[in-house]
């Protein structure tokens, strides 16, 4: 049954709204840069790629991980309040939703560290060109050209948007769809 239980205070009922809505909207937004940006950037030539990647990179720098805590402490204090009534299995989910959305920031750290480091590392090379030159990637080993680069970080970033889709899901299955 789709329904809210009715004998939740509105504490609660505004963090079930701010932990879904802010997963959500997390998850949308990584998603559509490996959906959207990444596909339309492949005919631009190297030296664009590579500093409109970073622009945009810097912008889920400064959003992400505020948005990412913001949904996770939702789902923490939901969990927390609730562990202690006849509601403890809503708690473990919304714990799993905490744990899973807030995890986009150890992801971003461990497994995307590596090709972050080598797409900076083309912005600081073409940073003496011209937005039409390219960069001379002659030399560079086969996986390590812009496109290459681009291609493997659009692959990490969407399974990283993957990680608070499952929490806002996690978030609705507890709120809308387990019983009192």
């Amino acid at each position: 049954m789709i329904a809210p239980s009715p004998s939740l205070p509105p504490s609660l009922r505004l963090a079930q709204a701010i932990g879904i809505i802010t997963s959500a909207f997390l998850s949308g937004g990584v998603l559509a840069v490996s959906y959207g940006f990444v596909p339309s950037m492949s005919q631009a030539p190297n030296t664009l790629l590579v500093r409109e990647w970073r622009t945009t990179y810097g912008r889920g720098v400064a959003a992400s991980p505020a948005l990412a805590m913001v949904s996770a402490l939702s789902y923490i204090y939901l969990s927390y309040n609730l562990s202690f009534t006849l509601n403890h299995h809503k708690a473990e989910v919304y714990a799993l939703a905490a744990l899973v959305t807030g995890s986009i920031v150890p992801f971003t750290l461990v497994f995307m560290k590596n090709v972050n480091g080598k797409l900076n590392s083309k912005v600081e090379e073409s940073k003496n060109l011209d937005r039409s030159e390219e960069l001379d990637e002659s030399k560079s080993k086969k996986g390590e050209h812009s496109q290459e680069l681009l291609d493997w970080w659009a692959v990490l970033n969407f399974s990283r948007g993957l990680l608070p889709f499952t929490g806002a899901c996690l978030g609705v299955y507890a709120s809308f769809y387990m019983s009192s």
